[in-house]
């Protein structure tokens, strides 16, 4: 099967966007909502964003839909009037000439051209039935690549290739899976706002439910090997020292990534009236 969408979506600039017009750095560094350490001025200009999506997805399936399945969606995105930033020189009022470089900076909001463009893949597989259980294979994956068209830059905080399979069986009232995820390591990282890179990872985790008419019953651990790994998408770690001023001694340093949970059992009880 072969289907093709088309998608447009506006977005208006928020307040914090907007308003927020201290190029003190104090107050510019309370202006930051996207977790990157950074300070941020506001524009008053800003035009909302325009963004149109072009997709198609092949999909393969065996003829009962359950033997297996594959889907395919590749996809590409213009924004026009993206609402990226620029580093900004609190001395002149105007865009930096030079780039800082590793280190937090102050920005001003301003509106670009980009382009956003992937993949997205799923599948599903039904390997066997037994005296165990009906056991099944499902997976999936997704690419994106994030441009600033303006400036040639690296989108902020576009999650790399990353991927989630399971096992999973079914026996009787049981539900079990083994689930393996994987991500890159991100390298494309947006140079404008020091955006730190962050090595791949893997993790695994293990789900469980029971079922009794009613009542189900939900358990796991996730990360079940408890590795250390940085979320390419948590941004900067700044939840130690003076954190309303930046390249002090006692400031927040630059470099540091949120890091993602570490092992975790969890539980939970649905019931269904």
């Amino acid at each position: 099967m072969f289907s093709v969408a088309f998608a447009h979506k506006t977005r208006s600039p928020n307040l914090y966007e907007v308003y927020p017009w201290s190029t003190w750095q104090m107050a510019a560094l309370m202006n930051n909502f996207v977790g990157d350490g950074n300070g941020y001025i506001g524009n008053p200009a800003l035009k909302p964003e325009k963004a149109n999506t072009l997709s198609a997805t092949l999909d393969w399936h065996a003829a009962d839909r359950q033997a297996w399945q594959l889907s395919v969606t590749p996809y590409y995105t213009r924004v026009d009037d993206y609402i990226d930033a620029q580093q900004w020189d609190a001395t002149a009022n105007a865009p930096r000439t030079t780039l800082l470089k590793n280190q937090f900076t102050v920005l001003r909001y301003v509106n670009q051209t980009a382009r956003l463009q992937g993949v997205d893949v799923a599948g599903q597989m039904a390997l066997a039935k037994n005296d165990w259980g009906a056991w099944s294979l499902a997976g999936k994956a997704s690419y994106t690549q994030g441009k600033n068209l303006t400036t040639g830059d690296h989108l902020y905080q576009i999650m790399p290739l990353h991927a989630r399979l399971a096992l999973t069986q079914a026996l009787g009232p049981w539900r079990n899976a083994v689930e393996w995820v994987a991500v890159a390591g991100k390298r494309d990282v947006n140079a404008m706002r020091n955006e730190i890179e962050t090595p791949g990872y893997a993790l695994v985790n293990l789900r469980a439910s029971y079922t009794h008419k009613s009542l189900r019953v939900d358990f796991g651990v996730e990360n079940l090997f408890d590795r250390y790994y940085v979320l390419p998408q948590g941004g900067a770690y700044v939840g130690q020292g003076t954190t309303m001023t930046t390249g002090g001694a006692s400031s927040p340093k630059w470099g540091t990534g949120v890091p993602g949970p570490g092992r975790a059992l969890y539980a939970g009880v649905t019931y269904k009236f």
